[in-house]
């Protein structure tokens, strides 16, 4: 994708001086077809006009190309005995073609006033040389930046399918202790969760009803394991058709059950609602104040905040609440 964005953006050569180019031509053509007295009114005359101002214009860009490019940006301030040579020849080569054939900006004009234009030529497109650089070094420190989040979000990426792994196989585990026979459903089940979440893993977005069916059966499976667990699914979605980063709501989900597993009554709540372009995501879960603290390394919540950060920086609101035995995780983002 980035790499498609280069070839297509301002760091392609041809597009962008096609687009200088043309850019110029069109501005010249403007000016000529405002002056009334102008030949290209003349009957017949128009083709022949535009055909010699194209060629005008691109023999100006050459030359403005080959100052900057060969002998500005090489020589002027390194050795600038080489730069004046090299330029004084460019600035002759320029002049001869301006003053024996017709493609000139001052046709019929003398000596001094064809050598001003031709100056002038070369000065305002080395001003355009210095936006150009600007141009160029912004882009570039953008899709540098760019990269750096893009390898950030797939390392994320990467630790979360081992995170989830782990906590899927620790729940196999537990059910194969205690109801073996349920066990090869649970594998199976578990395939299928897992299928997805690879798959998912390797996309920048997934539709929001696809990360809703997987949520469901990942609850469901919770539900199956631990019958007392009691789970609820509120969902007010207007459109499905929402893209949003995959897998973003299963650290929080998980989170929550394990807090909530360790109190008498595991109860676990969650809301999903959307409207045109705003997702609100809201879970609550009881736990006991006395077991809060646990063995894990809580990766999946941490590197959730990092991936927020990343992809919706100034368009969502994180707030998370603990009040006397429940836990509160209220998130909103702009899509």
């Amino acid at each position: 994708m980035i790499t498609l964005l280069m070839k297509l953006s301002y760091f392609n050569f041809w597009l962008r001086n096609i687009v200088v180019y043309l850019f110029f031509c069109l501005l010249g053509l403007i000016m000529v077809l405002v002056d009334g007295n102008h030949q290209i009114h003349e009957k017949g005359r128009f083709f022949h006009v535009v055909v010699n101002g194209g060629i005008m214009f691109a023999i100006a860009h050459i030359q403005v190309y080959i100052h900057n490019r060969f002998l500005y940006e090489r020589f002027f301030g390194k050795q600038n005995l080489k730069y004046f040579l090299g330029t004084v020849s460019l600035f002759t080569s320029y002049f001869l073609i301006n003053y024996f054939t017709p493609f000139s900006f001052v046709p019929n004009g003398d000596v001094i006033t064809m050598s001003i234009s031709i100056f002038l030529i070369y000065l305002i497109g080395l001003g355009f040389n210095y936006v150009h650089k600007n141009i160029l070094d912004r882009n570039r420190r953008f899709l540098t930046d760019l990269l750096e989040k893009d390898d950030e979000i797939r390392h994320l990426k990467a630790q979360l399918n081992p995170h989830f792994l782990f906590n899927s196989l620790n729940n196999l585990y537990a059910t194969a202790l205690t109801d073996p026979t349920q066990t090869p459903d649970k594998i199976l089940e578990l395939s299928d969760l897992l299928r997805y979440q690879i798959e998912s893993s390797k996309k920048e977005r997934v539709p929001l009803y696809e990360e809703m069916d997987f949520i469901k059966k990942y609850l469901s499976y919770e539900q199956n394991r631990s019958p007392k667990l009691a789970i609820s699914l509120t969902d007010k979605i207007v459109t499905n058709q929402l893209m949003l980063s995959p897998m973003l709501f299963m650290p929080f989900i998980e989170n929550a059950i394990k807090y909530s597993s360790g109190t008498e009554k595991p109860t676990v709540s969650l809301f999903i609602g959307t409207d045109k372009q705003k997702l609100t995501f809201r879970i609550w879960n009881n736990y006991d104040p006395g077991r809060r603290e646990f063995s894990g390394t809580n990766t999946g919540i941490s590197n959730t905040k990092q991936r927020l950060q990343l992809m919706y920086n100034n368009k969502h609101e994180l707030i998370i609440t603990d009040s006397d035995d429940i836990h509160t995780v209220e998130l909103t983002l702009v899509l």
